[in-house]
């Protein structure tokens, strides 16, 4: 009898071939749905790049790798402690001990107006700025969930908390990067200038996707507006790609809840590690090649279009916006007092 044709090599030998195969399989296509790598070797010694969210998910996994490239890392977080354990960790893995946290509140205008006086006493020039925190559909009480100056907090933290940290840290930012992220749900986006809450809709799930469809939206109104309005820096949008992060823990939604459990095997497989979704993030900060790029946006580390050549965007739209923004957010006053405080 051959040894190919016994009762145990047809028992175990075959089934363990078949279940190594269907795992090799399994972890191509990991590699494949990840996206592409970044290209660029640059290192980033005395450069200096302020990230906010850096304590988890793609955020922190930006900030490991600039900071293994030689950058020192400015890390702004709400969560201070998590933030410092990061910080931590992100220090043991590169041996770069440039790795700071400093407190910041992104549904706090306040609290970013002084995240910001801080870090230009601190900083003599920025290099990079990521602007990279976000929060998803949180969870409601009987009404949308607000900021602490009452607007939406989607629409606070994901775009105007950012919006307001650019323009207090631009002039530090000459020849700078700013990467603002944002997300494919842009294309659904609807913006009303006049309505900003979508006070017509029900307080329901389907309110809060729409809520942050606008958020992102935002995030590419500003980021045309500000590539043609900003000569002294670039500016560019990232589509990061569906990952496992945390963004979505706040979702109350009964199909993301129940496929946060049952179909964890099947979402390993579709979506991208934080390490993978950081690539193009990591790619704008450090490519030389990119160094005169702006207004454009980027997944997969490649240039998909330019901002202004996208449906949903129109440079009208977003002029409205920056108007409304800068008097939502005092933004002159707080620069001024910034500037006159001599940081």
């Amino acid at each position: 009898m051959s040894a190919f044709n016994t009762p145990l090599f047809n028992r175990i030998i075959v089934p363990l071939s078949f279940v190594s195969t269907l795992a090799g399989g399994v972890i191509l296509l990991k590699e494949y749905k990840g996206g592409r790598k970044c290209p660029s070797k640059e290192q980033m010694k005395e450069k200096v790049c302020v990230i906010t969210g850096a304590n988890v998910g793609i955020g922190k996994s930006t900030a490991e790798e600039l900071a293994r490239r030689g950058a020192t890392v400015v890390m702004g977080c709400r969560h201070i402690g998590k933030c410092e354990r990061a910080a931590r960790e992100i220090r043991t893995n590169t041996e770069n001990s440039n790795v700071v946290c400093r407190f910041i509140d992104l549904a706090d205008l306040d609290s970013v107006e002084e995240f910001a006086g801080n870090v230009r006493k601190e900083l003599p020039h920025i290099d990079v700025l990521i602007n990279n925190a976000c929060v998803m559909k949180p969870r409601p009480p009987k009404t949308t969930p607000r900021t602490k100056d009452n607007f939406e907090r989607q629409f606070g933290v994901n775009y105007l908390g950012h919006f307001l940290l650019t323009h207090l840290l631009s002039d530090k930012m000459t020849n700078g990067r700013v990467i603002n992220l944002s997300s494919e749900a842009y294309s659904q986006g609807e913006i009303d200038i006049n309505d900003i809450d979508k006070s017509k809709l029900d307080e329901d799930d389907e309110k809060l996707s729409q809520l942050y469809y606008q958020s992102k939206l935002a995030v590419m109104l500003f980021t045309e507006a500000l590539s043609r309005k900003q000569s002294n820096i670039t500016v560019n949008a990232v589509n990061p790609g569906l990952s496992s992060t945390q963004i979505g823990r706040h979702s109350k939604a009964p199909i993301y809840a129940l496929g946060m459990h049952i179909y964890r095997p099947f979402q390993w497989i579709a979506m991208k590690t934080p390490v993978q979704a950081a690539q193009t993030s990591i790619y704008l900060s450090v490519a030389a090649e990119l160094e005169k790029t702006s207004g454009s946006y980027f997944h997969d580390c490649q240039e998909i279009s330019k901002v202004c050549d996208l449906k949903v965007c129109n440079s009208k739209l977003s002029d409205e916006l920056w108007e409304a923004s800068e008097k939502w957010t005092n933004m002159r006053e707080r620069l001024n007092r910034i500037k006159l405080m001599g940081s």
